[in-house]
């Protein structure tokens, strides 16, 4: 593949221009949902691990049409889910859990679960995760994402995109600084640091014009 993607057997470079669409087909559906996790793992490994298990049980549950894709011809390169109407992006429930990992180690995966519960409020956007492709940032792919987050969140009448982002991300944090997203509150967690790799995690906003 050298340097860059293959769409359609012709080589893209790494400066490839990236169209962003609401939602994805099956042929996406494994690639997004490696793509979360490759994120996220950290934080979901004491409730999805294995990565394998993970990957299979968040493919199964992705809803497809509560995210924003960044594709790079036929390659999806990046992902923004969201919660709007009471579903996100990954709504695995507690069936699910049980299902995959059976009786005897479901009680600690859920209650791990808990610690990651968040709900919108009735005039906001809340994101259910942004990322970019490791081999794909540092092309603006990410702020394409969050301008048509924006867009998508005046189209249904919210005021407010509100995200999380934790203390060893800073990268995503300046990119949200950017993009106009203010801090509003900061919650110190340092028991997580060991099981899920943080000790911080800042609640954003951004008003939509």
């Amino acid at each position: 593949m050298g340097d860059g993607l293959q769409a359609g057997g012709v080589a893209l470079p790494p400066d490839a221009e990236a169209h962003v669409e609401l939602g994805f087909g099956p042929e996406h559906r494994r690639a997004a949902a490696e793509l979360y996790w490759d994120a996220f793992g950290v934080k979901l490994e004491h409730i999805l691990a294995p990565r394998a298990r993970g990957i299979n049980i968040i493919e199964r549950t992705l809803a497809p049409d509560r995210a924003l894709v960044a594709l790079q011809g036929d390659e999806l390169v990046g992902l923004a889910g969201f919660s709007l109407d009471g579903r996100a992006l990954v709504e695995i429930t507690v069936r699910d859990i049980i299902r995959e990992y059976g009786l005897l180690s479901s009680p600690r995966r859920l209650a791990w679960a808990t610690l990651l519960d968040r709900n919108p409020r009735p005039h906001e956007l809340l994101m259910d995760g942004i990322v970019v492709r490791a081999d794909r940032r540092g092309h603006g792919i990410g702020s394409q994402l969050l301008d048509r987050v924006f867009e998508l969140a005046d189209e249904h009448g919210k005021r407010v995109v509100r995200l999380d982002v934790v203390d060893t991300n800073p990268a995503a944090r300046r990119l949200y600084e950017r993009m106009g997203f203010v801090e509003m509150k900061t919650e110190q967690v340092p028991f997580l640091r060991k099981a899920m790799g943080f000790a911080a995690a800042t609640s954003m906003e951004r008003t939509v014009p």
